[in-house]
């Protein structure tokens, strides 16, 4: 049976979206060794090892996951790249592919407190390895990492120690778009205890900051720049629908169709608990999206998909309740439109009602919390640009040159 959704990522726009970073973090000109891409929680549910392949092939060498079998698949996928695991973890996996990328250095870990490093010290004793390690100084999240007056202590042990090495201080601001001027002071911080640090800080360790709005300020960038939804082509928040210096482009895309086209007379009411009452005769559509593909109901306002009619893209309203699996669409003033015309749930257009950001507003979550919402029942295709249309012997998707791109891989 055809699939009736898909989610696309457009290799052309992430490689755009990732040199811009390495641009931007390397003063004007591309230096890729200062930017790690962050792939946890599967790339944002749109496949870690998938995207992570991607990348390295781009030109990224470091990554961040958070849990230790996410940076292994990374690391497997990405060959040759540095992984570093976010979480506090105690015990190493003494796997053939851990143990191989584990002896080459390739996995690296972040010290959360003394108790949990001396714990690792004793792993990488008993295989024999030596552990790069990043050092967390919480700055203000408080979450992970560590307190200033902690960390010195931490740092003093692992120079000491024969089976670790610090590769790198790494701090996370919570609050870079919310409070310029806090995020500034909380980077002076950092600084200031770098300074206080001395020595104990080698000259090849790498001193790096999260928050994609540290691509905004060079105070905020340091040695590297640790990135999330910028790759994606978007920033968090109330940044993605404003102006920036760095010109990024979204990869991702939501996609289905019409199942259904219907006309219902005025007076009717749509979906659960009556809720809306159409008021003319309506041309209603049924769209085989819903909460359990990972669209939440909106909170303020009907939510908007884009219609793909004989005139062109056109913005509907829908009507009703969101579903679990379905969504009914108000095609009145659509114009002539197929039977099974394709549907925009997420659009990679930054200007289109259904961007990202737009779509996450209208449900009160942030692009983060929508894009890892999105069900894995939902095809994840790979696309590029193109101008000949391909259909998937797998699920009888046609990606169409309309779109400006052509299906090379799914999964």
């Amino acid at each position: 049976m055809p699939t009736t959704s898909s989610i696309r990522i457009d290799l052309d726009a992430l490689e755009g979206n990732l040199e811009a970073v390495a641009k931007a973090a390397g003063g004007g000109i591309p230096d890729w060794k200062r930017v790690c891409a962050v792939v946890k929680s599967d790339a944002y549910g749109l496949g870690a090892p998938r995207i992570a392949g991607s990348m390295a092939e781009m030109g990224v060498r470091t990554f961040a996951a958070y849990h230790p079998e996410e940076a292994l698949s990374v690391a497997c996928a990405a060959r040759g790249a540095d992984v570093l695991v976010l979480m506090p973890v105690h015990q190493l996996d003494r796997g053939g592919a851990a143990m191989h990328l584990l002896a080459d250095g390739k996995l690296h870990f972040t010290a959360h407190s003394i108790d949990q490093v001396r714990d690792l010290e004793l792993e990488a004793a008993g295989l024999g390895i030596v552990l790069p390690m990043h050092l967390e100084l919480d700055t203000g999240m408080g979450r992970g990492g560590c307190e200033d007056r902690d960390a010195l202590g931490i740092l003093a042990h692992i120079r000491q120690s024969s089976r670790m090495r610090l590769a790198g201080v790494m701090t996370h601001l919570p609050d870079a778009l919310d409070d310029a001027d806090s995020a500034r002071d909380r980077g002076r911080r950092f600084r200031s205890f770098l300074e206080e640090a001395g020595d104990l800080v080698p000259a090849e360790a790498r001193r790096h900051a999260a928050a994609t709005a540290a691509l905004h300020d060079s105070t905020l960038r340091f040695d590297m720049v640790r990135v999330g939804l910028a790759w994606t082509g978007h920033h968090p928040r109330g940044a993605a629908l404003t102006p920036s210096s760095i010109s990024l482009k979204p990869a991702i895309s939501w996609w289905s169709r019409l199942i259904q086209v219907r006309r219902l007379s005025a007076g009717r009411t749509i979906g659960y608990g009556c809720t809306t009452t159409i008021d003319r005769d309506t041309v209603a559509g049924l769209v085989p999206v819903g909460y359990a593909d990972g669209l939440p109901s909106s909170r303020t306002g009907p939510h908007r998909l884009v219609v793909h009619g004989q005139r062109g893209a056109v913005s509907v309203p829908v009507l009703g309740r969101m579903n679990m699996d379905q969504c009914v669409v108000d095609l009145t003033d659509v114009g002539p439109v197929d039977a099974h015309a394709d549907v925009e749930i997420i659009s990679a257009d930054a200007d289109s009602p259904v961007a990202l950001p737009r779509v996450a507003a209208r449900s009160e979550v942030m692009p983060y919390e929508l894009l890892c919402g999105l069900s894995a029942r939902i095809p994840r295709m790979i696309v590029t640009s193109g101008v000949r249309r391909e259909a998937s012997q797998a699920t009888g998707l046609a990606v169409d040159p309309a779109e400006s791109r052509n299906r090379i891989g799914f999964g």
